[in-house]
């Protein structure tokens, strides 16, 4: 096991450093002059006195390598070009919990509430709440969260005058944006759980431990559930990584100040320092969450951790 742990983190190290590679030649070569929208109208004596600043005045590839070098070192991932003396660093330890405690919750409700329902449709196959969760199911990951952010705004905010429309800091702010970020997660999970759980209920164990006579909620909590988390492990995950990245278009309608909401601004004021600094770290988290995973998996499995056990 810890052989594989290794070989995972060395095959995690490489893949971070062929995305902070792309990420860092990419964003160069986008357009777009941060310069220009740092400093307006000031003399174009100004503007070279800031771009030598921030390196702007080298070589892509020299810069590429004194920014690879900073990284490396010193975990470093660069000052904002648009805000004077912040770091990506700076945002990222502001700004984090922001995104994270909206992403936990809406995490929360979609695992509970989606593997639920997916028991709930699978073990009542053919049935009219199978058809209805199914229905509900598809409507649910067809329309973007955008549109149910949109819809909630209008009913509960502007309409009915339950909730507020923006802000931050209060129990009633996470309402509207934990509901629209949550809806296609909970379809997401439902669909997963009911897929899962269908195919363990044919499974020849599930089969003899009803032979034998063991009572329904039995078989279904010691045997059905366990095995149909297997999916559901692997969902977590990467999920897990994305509740600290936070939900772009989210943030950005609700006015959250996470790290969505300022990526989304380092795109749109090209801050290519922010932005490369926040893709690398998103990178970071999901390929951490993705060898959290595979440990998970031999965890909930027995039978994983046995077949990589003998490659």
């Amino acid at each position: 096991m810890l052989k594989f742990i290794a070989k995972r983190i060395l095959y995690a190290v490489i893949t971070l450093f062929f995305i902070a590679t792309a990420t860092f030649f990419l964003v160069s070569g986008a357009p777009g002059d941060p310069i220009a929208a740092k400093v307006g109208q000031m003399p174009e004596q100004a503007q070279e006195i800031i771009s030598a600043k921030y390196g702007l005045d080298k070589p892509v590839f020299q810069r590429y390598l004194i920014y690879m070098k900073r990284l490396i070192t010193t975990g470093d991932f660069g000052e904002s070009i648009i805000y004077t003396g912040k770091t990506a660093n700076d945002v990222i330890r502001e700004n984090t919990m922001i995104s994270a405690k909206i992403g936990l919750i809406a995490l929360i409700f979609q695992v509970t509430i989606g593997i639920c329902l997916g028991m709930v449709a699978a073990l009542n196959r053919g049935k009219p709440v199978d058809h209805i969760i199914r229905i509900l199911v598809v409507l649910a990951i067809c329309v973007p969260s955008f549109v149910f952010a949109a819809v909630l705004q209008y009913f509960l905010a502007f309409k009915w005058k339950l909730v507020p429309v923006f802000g931050w800091g209060e129990l009633k702010h996470y309402i509207l944006p934990v509901s629209a970020y949550a809806i296609g997660g909970i379809a997401s999970y439902t669909k997963y759980m009911r897929n899962s759980t269908l195919s363990v209920i044919s499974e020849d164990y599930v089969i003899t431990a009803k032979a034998k006579g063991c009572t329904k909620g039995r078989v279904v909590k010691k045997h059905i559930f366990r095995n149909s988390m297997v999916p559901i492990v692997t969902m977590i995950g990467p999920a897990v990584a994305g509740i600290f990245a936070g939900s772009f278009v989210i943030e950005k309608m609700f006015s959250i100040p996470g790290l969505g909401f300022y990526y989304m601004k380092s795109v749109s004021d090209s801050d290519y320092t922010m932005v490369i600094g926040l893709t690398i770290f998103y990178a970071l988290l999901y390929v951490g969450a993705l060898i959290v995973v595979d440990i998970l998996y031999g965890l909930v499995d027995p039978r994983i951790r046995v077949a990589k056990g003998k490659k």
